[in-house]
């Protein structure tokens, strides 16, 4: 199964969230600027279970992967359900014919 990302790279589709950090230093007009820039994925709704090297094989086969942060549980200390994939600033800018990702 294939999964195409082109709506990612498409300027009519990126709406910012009406989200905002309350602890970012700036205004409204920067923050939209820097989310529109980010090279960072949201993955939600992962298994508590899944580690950083699984999630690392399955993006790096859409490019290069500069870093993975796996959310944790302020308490425990354990992995609670998502993640964030951060890719190198000239893969943002490759377009939408690079982001085939496979599942299987």
């Amino acid at each position: 199964m294939s999964i195409k990302l082109n709506a990612l790279f498409s300027d009519s589709y990126v709406d910012v969230s009406q989200y905002r950090d309350q602890h970012f230093k700036g205004n409204r007009y920067e923050q939209e600027k820097l989310l529109k820039q980010s090279c960072s994925l949201y993955v939600g709704n992962l298994s508590f279970y899944t580690t950083e090297e699984q999630v690392h094989e399955l993006f790096s086969k859409s490019g290069d992967v500069k870093r993975i942060v796996i959310g944790l549980d302020k308490v425990k200390k354990t992995a609670c359900g998502f993640c964030f994939v951060e890719y190198p600033f000239s893969f943002c800018n490759r377009g939408p014919e690079c982001c085939d990702i496979v599942l299987s």
